[in-house]
């Protein structure tokens, strides 16, 4: 009886071990039931739909860039893509096996492939570019394809990709899984946020092999918006043209009335239809290779000694300062001697005695040598910076050089050395330390002839605020204008720049490096190329009621009356038409 009883109560006790075992698994499933299908369940909802719902992105429109006289410089065309959503290994060699039979891939494709696979992306793009006749054979498999679509896609196409490449700038796709067509540099960077426009979605659901069943939900893309600017396509071709004879060099034209910029540019050119869209590696290097920097805007990014253009603000400020009075005489030697060291002028005979407007008319170094020193290098920067020298013009292009305006703290912080008065001198004929952009010295114009210390110029047709202005009142600036008319009517520009309607304007040449004694008066056509001065020239017309403002750099050029000036009389001539 004993050994029954301690049976019984043995069954009982492993009963209730089980049925604990039971209860306790029962309570392990009922929970993991509960989070399932209660408190985590939008979570596998979402994995669920993530399965067997794919998001494809629709492509908007890039905006248009259109010249002031309608043309479209910066359009789109469309073409097709092929992409194939992430599947797994054995389905892409399928799909792959199927479309190498209707397309042909170039080792740049294979690679993009792989890498975009090892990236584990939402997609792949197998090809970005379909011929008509790729089209339509992969069209006819489509059926037989898991995970594969053509989409239409764009690409930029510019209209005068040389005569617009600094001014337009190029796209290229982001580097993101949706590549999308991004501004790099010009107005397409510039204004990108405007022109790229907002992508849309197409929402699809799949079978459990990638295969489409049907269409869930879509949304429109939002097309960028069109961009006008100021640049007129005939005058640009034109200048274009002009400007190409040169090795290297830049133009601008500004409408006085207004700021805009009626022409920007600069050369060497770059092709943006090959930069923009599919470029080999070889090209690109021949590109960032070359010697003369085609990628450089000369006309806003580089930044030169002005030479003789700086003269202006100098008369200027030794105007206003008192320094000198319009019939003030200074005697011109051929040169001014500083601490046993000779300055020259660059007519080593002198040019005698000197007013200020016979001083800019003749372009006489040895003036404002003696006006600098006076001055000094301070009450110069003063000036320079009222005209807008030292600082970005405003105008809607990325990377503008602000160039230089030398200083004596900038001195000391440069080199450790305290500023010398020959430095002062120099810097008083635009040489030395001191920099400048072309569009800087045509700013400067349009502040002289505008009266408006606030002048700046703009890309954008319609973009420019109205500002109050910041009149210049000085009755110097008649002296400067009258001196600047004469050095197109019997100065160092008379040669080139005597018209009917009348130039008013300023040569310039800035050395690149020291001219020694006996090569004094040698034509800059016998010295290598790279060792010859830059050539400049600014001037305004017609001389009555001046309209434009026209800037020329010619890189090595040699001389500004010499080869500028006669560059600028064309493109005067053609404004007047």
């Amino acid at each position: 009886m004993l050994n029954h009883a301690n049976h019984k109560n043995d069954i009982k006790l492993r009963a209730g071990i089980v049925f604990c075992i039971i209860l306790l698994m029962t309570a392990v499933l009922v929970t993991a039931l509960y989070r399932l299908q209660v408190s985590d369940a939008e979570k596998y909802v979402l994995l669920s739909d993530k399965n067997r719902i794919r998001v494809l992105p629709i492509l908007p429109r890039r905006g248009h860039i259109i010249t002031s006289d309608g043309k479209i410089v910066a359009g789109n065309t469309c073409r097709y893509k092929l992409i194939m959503e992430r599947c797994n290994e054995k389905i892409f060699r399928e799909n792959m096996i199927l479309l190498e039979q209707c397309i042909s891939l170039e080792e740049d494709d294979r690679t993009r492939v792989d890498d975009h696979k090892n990236k584990h992306a939402p997609f792949v793009i197998i090809k970005d570019g379909l011929s008509w006749d790729e089209y339509s054979r992969v069209s006819m498999v489509l059926f037989r394809l898991n995970g594969v679509s053509v989409e239409n896609t764009y690409i930029r196409n510019y209209l005068a990709p040389l005569e617009f490449s600094h001014v337009v700038g190029y796209t290229s796709k982001n580097d993101g899984n949706i590549q999308i067509l991004v501004g790099k540099t010009g107005i397409e960077y510039v204004l990108n946020d405007q022109l790229i426009g907002k992508i849309g979605n197409l929402q699809i659901e799949v079978n459990a092999v990638g295969k489409k069943v049907r269409v869930i939900d879509s949304q429109d893309p939002i097309d960028g918006k069109d961009v006008v600017i100021t640049i007129d396509s005939r005058l640009q071709e034109y200048v274009y043209n002009v400007i190409s004879e040169e090795k290297a060099g830049a133009c601008i034209v500004l409408d006085i009335s207004t700021g805009e910029v009626l022409v920007m540019v600069s050369v060497p050119a770059f092709d943006l239809n090959t930069v923009s869209n599919k470029m080999t590696r070889s090209q690109w290097n021949s590109i960032v290779n070359d010697p003369l920097f085609p990628l450089m805007n000369r006309a806003t990014s580089c930044a030169y000694p002005p030479g003789s253009i700086f003269k202006i603000v100098v008369a200027f400020a030794a105007l206003s300062e008192g320094i000198i009075s319009p019939k003030d005489k200074i005697f011109c030697g051929g040169g001014v001697k500083l601490d046993n060291h000779v300055f020259h002028c660059w007519n080593r005979g002198g040019h005698g005695w000197m007013d200020v407007c016979n001083a800019l008319k003749f372009s006489c170094d040895c003036y404002f040598f003696e006006i600098a020193k006076k001055l000094g290098i301070d009450t110069l920067v003063k000036y320079a910076r009222k005209f807008g020298f030292g600082a970005e013009t405003g105008v809607e292009l990325p990377n503008e050089s602000v160039g230089l305006l030398p200083t004596k703290k900038w001195k000391i912080l440069r080199y450790g050395t305290s500023w010398k008065p020959y430095e002062t001198m120099i810097a008083g004929i635009g040489q030395g330390s001191l920099l400048s952009t072309l569009m800087q010295s045509a700013v400067m114009f349009g502040k002289i002839y505008t009266g408006d210390y606030d002048f700046s110029p703009t890309l954008i047709k319609g973009d420019k605020e109205k500002r109050i202005r910041n009149p210049i009142d000085s009755e110097h600036l008649e002296t400067l204008k009258n001196a600047l008319y004469q050095v197109c009517v019997s100065g160092t520009a008379a040669g080139s720049c005597r018209t009917n309607y009348g130039i008013s304007g300023k040569t310039g040449s800035s050395q690149v490096r020291k001219i020694k004694d006996h090569e004094a008066g040698v034509s800059q056509k016998l010295v290598q190329w790279k060792l010859r001065d830059h050539a400049f020239f600014v001037g305004c017309a017609p001389y009555k009621n001046p309209r434009y403002v026209v800037a020329i750099f010619v890189e090595h050029g040699g001389g500004g009356a010499s080869v500028a000036a006669p560059i600028a009389r064309k493109i005067f001539d053609k404004l007047m038409e």
